[in-house]
């Protein structure tokens, strides 16, 4: 490691996907910036990801084998104790970086003040029916990163860089199983991160099953476990708004709407969730009605 080219440790969990993991991995080792080591991380697939690994020849390459499949975040913990980099990057096994996303990232983070530092970027969601740019607002304008994630931004970890000891000192919560990125944005920010925002869309996210992840949302009692979790750690006008944005979306993007829209109103009217908040909230609710009316109406959308 060199203070110009420091090591940049990358994580890929993954589980039974031996049928794109290549293509995520093919975009890490094509990176322009070549000093980083890879972890593979393996939640004990059942499928040939292993036989596929096997003929990865690359030395900056890991490949972890996990024993018991744990079907949370312990494969990016794992990732995250055996690296060695200054920094660390995730990225989800179904997602791809473009070239220069290290490189680009490494120089604009290296520019910002501490040592607890983390930047997330815009991506590009992928869709059936192409690529759709996704940018957040000025990450300055808000009074909290769990603010910033309320009203509308991403916090997806296949965008994060982070310092190395940041990383390590946080980890993911390994009793979760929703809602991980928003809960490591909570736990980095009450270790003290700082918290950058570089407005290039260096990821492309796979986005093909956004509306069956929302809409048919039969694991509530999944987010109402996180929801639980945090209801101590953030003002609770923040902690009611997510739950108005994880219950109540659940409901408008599925066949009860009129429940969705009941808890929004119950909450408005007793003041529990600010009046800003509500009409932030609902404009990123009709705009994603919107664009899931969109893909049901026009064929092959």
């Amino acid at each position: 490691m060199t203070e110009s080219t420091p090591l940049i440790s990358v994580v890929i969990p993954t589980f039974n996907r031996a049928d794109i993991i290549l293509k995520t991995l093919n975009s890490v080792l094509n990176q322009t910036y070549r000093h980083i080591e890879v972890f593979v991380v393996d939640d004990a697939s059942t499928d040939n990801t292993a036989a596929v690994m096997a003929g990865v020849q690359d030395e900056r390459v890991h490949f972890v084998q996990l024993d018991k499949n744990s079907g949370g975040t312990r494969p990016r913990n794992e990732g995250i104790e055996r690296s060695s980099g200054e920094f660390i990057a995730l990225l989800d096994s179904d997602d791809e970086w473009v070239p220069e996303k290290l490189q680009k990232q490494l120089d604009y983070l290296r520019q910002q003040p501490g040592k607890n530092r983390v930047c997330m970027t815009a991506k590009y969601n992928k869709r059936p029916e192409g690529l759709h740019l996704r940018r957040n607002k000025d990450l300055r304008k808000y009074t909290s990163i769990m603010e910033f994630l309320l009203l509308g931004n991403d916090f997806q970890t296949s965008t994060l860089l982070l310092d190395a000891a940041i990383a390590k000192q946080t980890q993911f919560d390994p009793q979760l199983r929703k809602h991980q990125d928003w809960d490591f944005a909570l736990r980095l920010q009450e270790r003290g991160a700082s918290f950058y925002y570089l407005d290039l869309p260096l990821t492309i996210y796979d986005d093909s099953d956004s509306t069956a992840r929302i809409s048919s949302d039969g694991k509530r009692d999944k987010s109402l476990i996180w929801l639980e979790s945090i209801k101590k750690r953030v003002p609770s006008y923040i902690w009611f708004g997510f739950y108005a944005k994880i219950i109540a979306d659940s409901y408008l993007l599925s066949n009860e709407k009129s429940k969705g829209i009941a808890i929004y109103l119950k909450l408005l009217l007793s003041r529990k969730i600010k009046f800003s908040h509500f009409m932030a909230m609902m404009n990123e609710r009709f705009k994603k009605l919107a664009t899931i009316t969109a893909k049901r109406i026009v064929p092959g959308k």
